[in-house]
């Protein structure tokens, strides 16, 4: 959870990092009452307008393991850039800007949402436009696209600008080659829209990005687990190029890290997003007690394509589950193979405290 401070903690390169430790930041959907959040959310679930259509694992032509070893022509690059952007990494679930009912506004599709994260003092930080127009990405080479995306970092008048790390281009930095191109193809197709962006509140602004997560830190399958390849590919989709693991993992703020790395996948993360009660994300490892160890990799699959968990009940946003949304997109045998990676985490013993329910109970009269 975001939380706004003043004390400081420099990280071993010697930059300096702010410690958000006083009041906590208020996402831009935590303003929402309750009747208008759920209104979003089945505006999301009730409409098939931007579900991705692609080709089953059978024919090859996206495969999950991001070796770019598929169909290497531009359509096929430029679906898979698609994939990556709506359904695996879901950047439009940040940069695509809400309407009074929290509906996304789909003529503004990737156009960025203003004051996405406000502080107590009215200062904003932006989602930026993402489009292919001037006040977009138009002018940006593929190089300082891709170096957004993959360091954090973004040219500016005044030389390089450190990204604030509510953008999690510290675990997007080890997405292959291929699915960074395959990115920056699709970018340049989504139609520009104009729509200038405002500068962030000095408040965000950092001498330097976030320190990057070394991928050797990424939990491994372990050693017992009968289906080793398919577990090495969901690690890919869940912790390198998609949000399974910055969204399982407590976040430290005024960490250079960002991340717990002691408890990656272990949960924890609170989410004030205006539900009656507060989500927080669920620990993913194998822990039989605390964590998913008595769920079949069936359940986890279902738990994405259809967003209930193993006992029937719905699972609460900010996860983008569902048949319409987010995950219920992902190829059937990237919902496996992630599915198989989850099942093969080391377990961590971190009981989770989360009471809510979705969809919410309505408020007492």
């Amino acid at each position: 959870m975001l939380r706004a401070g003043s004390d400081w903690l420099p990280d071993r390169q010697g930059a300096v990092f702010r410690v958000f430790a006083a009041e906590e930041f208020t996402m831009f959907s935590a303003k929402l009452t309750f009747p208008i959040f759920l209104l979003s959310f089945c505006a999301l679930a009730c409409s098939d307008d931007d579900v991705v259509n692609v080709l089953p694992p059978d024919g090859e032509e996206m495969p999950g393991d991001g070796n770019g070893n598929g169909d290497t022509d531009n359509e096929a690059q430029v679906a898979r850039g698609k994939y990556l952007v709506d359904t695996v990494a879901a950047c439009s679930d940040c940069h695509t800007p809400r309407n009074a009912m929290g509906a996304p506004i789909m003529e503004e599709y990737l156009a960025g949402a203003e004051c996405f994260v406000r502080l107590p003092n009215d200062s904003c930080l932006n989602a930026r436009n993402l489009t292919n127009h001037e006040t977009g990405l138009l002018n940006r080479s593929d190089d300082e696209i891709k170096r957004m995306i993959r360091d954090g970092v973004r040219p500016a008048a005044t030389g390089d600008e450190a990204l604030f790390p509510v953008m999690p281009y510290y675990v997007f930095h080890n997405i292959s080659d291929a699915d960074l191109d395959a990115i920056v193809a699709y970018l340049r197709t989504v139609p520009g829209v104009d729509k200038a962006i405002p500068r962030r509140g000095v408040e965000f602004d950092l001498p330097a990005p976030a320190n990057y997560l070394d991928p050797s830190l990424i939990p491994q399958p372990m050693s017992e687990y009968p289906d080793q390849a398919a577990a090495a590919r969901g690690r890919y989709l869940a912790a390198e190029v998609g949000i399974c693991l910055e969204c399982h993992t407590k976040h430290i703020m005024g960490d250079p890290n960002v991340l717990d790395y002691a408890g990656l996948f272990a949960g924890g993360e609170v989410y004030e997003i205006g539900l009656p009660t507060v989500p927080v994300s669920k620990n993913l490892t194998s822990d039989m007690d605390t964590g998913l160890g008595s769920w079949t990799v069936d359940d986890v699959v279902k738990a994405m394509k259809e967003g209930t968990d193993k006992m029937g009940a719905g699972i609460c946003p900010p996860m983008p589950v569902g048949p319409m949304v987010g995950f219920g997109n992902l190829l059937d045998q990237d919902a496996l193979d992630i599915a198989h990676y989850i099942k093969s985490l080391p377990p961590i013993a971190n009981q989770i405290d989360d009471v809510c329910v979705f969809p919410p109970l309505p408020p007492p009269m």
